[in-house]
């Protein structure tokens, strides 16, 4: 569609003039007319074209942080009773970069064409998943889209909360391991060698921890170049063998069954599925489906193959508190308060807080695990510092006995 400005006269008989948007001139000048305006002249908006050629430059995929803003500010627009094609034309106004312009006017042409919100969105699946398509359909449905584009608005935050809280937690104990690999090889690589000088005249005198010190310090400053290209190589193959189906799950299954770290991810990688089953279950979506869009959320392929026989044995007709006796659920106490509320009715209200409940137990496993982890590397580092200090030592007391 093309946007024309036009000038005519109104019903009223006072002149007015604005823009309009149809494939055609004479599109343009029907749906003036249908509007109750007389065009009097109309031509292609080139001037707005231009404006908004650096937007369409800017289309691509869409960052959490930006659907989050689209979500934010459609509802508190629509919970004012703004019309669906003037909120959208003051968000894109509004937007926070060029690809959000860009996004949101394509999905205001789309409207303005006499699609759905949800039609409208559909393109971007991609970019906002299936929850918030379906969630969206279904506040259109109901008439309560500010409602629907509020709980999203709440759940989004709920999960960039979420992520930024585990990125944060694994960052200290990531830099410090990086810190503890460096302060290792920087000893070997250049203050060993130091002390090759005084070793020498000594030969096989020289105690065996020394020796061996001096022979690993040999070998990372003689062979560097090959040992990272052999890392290098090793990474890239880990990578493409993870990248497989048959690696992805098998390397998602080791992950799952680490001490503490598996069952950080187990409670987490819940907590998003339970929330979205709950949500999507109050909101009028058929059981079947909240269970394929649940899948979804799990990023865990492990997981996700553990979960998906769900949805067919629902389909065939079997409780839903029977098919989550699954290897990685059926230990936990979910199943039996699944069943509970099923008999009561209230599947819907527990879901929700077995989401809440995986997600705090989720954030307690994690304290511990730093907990653990951040003094380990501590320790560890210093036995490798203490062991290296200790044989350079015995070296010169060596030295200084043979003089």
């Amino acid at each position: 569609m093309t946007e024309f400005q036009y000038a005519g006269v109104a019903a009223d008989g006072k002149p007015c003039q604005g823009a309009v948007r149809a494939a055609s001139q004479e599109a343009a000048r029907l749906r003036l007319i249908g509007q109750g305006i007389t065009p009097v002249a109309i031509h292609s908006g080139q001037a707005q074209q231009a404006a908004d050629a650096p937007a369409a430059r800017g289309a691509g995929r869409l960052t959490r942080g930006e659907v989050l803003f689209f979500t934010r500010e459609m509802g508190h627009l629509k919970k004012a009773n703004m019309p669906l094609d003037r909120a959208l034309a003051m968000l894109r106004e509004t937007a926070v970069n060029d690809r959000v312009r860009a996004f949101v006017a394509e999905v205001e042409e789309n409207v303005r064409g006499g699609k759905s919100l949800y039609q409208a969105l559909l393109p971007r699946q991609a970019d906002l998943g299936r929850r918030y398509l379906v969630l969206i359909r279904a506040g259109e449905a109901s008439g309560a889209l500010h409602a629907i584009l509020k709980e999203l608005t709440a759940q989004l935050e709920a999960d960039d909360k979420l992520r930024n809280y585990v990125i944060s937690s694994m960052l200290y104990p990531v830099i410090l391991l990086v810190v503890a690999v460096l302060s290792l090889v920087i000893l070997m690589v250049f203050v060993v060698p130091q002390f090759r000088d005084i070793f020498d005249s000594m030969g096989d005198a020289l105690p065996y921890s020394t020796q061996l010190v001096l022979r690993i310090s040999d070998f990372l400053r003689g062979h560097w170049i090959a040992l990272l290209a052999a890392l290098a190589a090793l990474f890239l193959l880990l990578s493409h063998w993870a990248g497989t189906p048959d690696g992805r799950l098998k390397t998602h299954g080791a992950l799952l069954d680490l001490p503490l770290l598996g069952r950080v991810v187990r409670n987490l990688q819940f907590a998003i599925y339970f929330r979205t089953l709950g949500t999507l279950l109050q909101r009028g979506v058929p059981l079947v489906d909240a269970l394929r869009i649940g899948i979804d959320t799990l990023t865990n392929a492990a997981l996700r193959a553990d979960m998906e026989p769900l949805v067919a044995q629902v389909k065939a007709g079997g409780r839903l508190s029977a098919g989550f006796s699954t290897r990685y659920l059926g230990k936990s106490s979910a199943p039996q308060l699944i069943r509970v509320a099923e008999e009561t009715g209230q599947l819907d209200e527990t879901l929700l807080s077995l989401a809440d409940r995986y997600e705090d137990e989720g954030r307690r496993t994690m304290g511990r695990l730093l907990t653990v982890v951040e003094p380990l590397i501590i320790i560890v580092l210093g036995i490798f510092v203490a062991f290296i200090i200790v044989s350079i030592l015995s070296g010169v007391l060596s030295v200084n006995d043979m003089v």
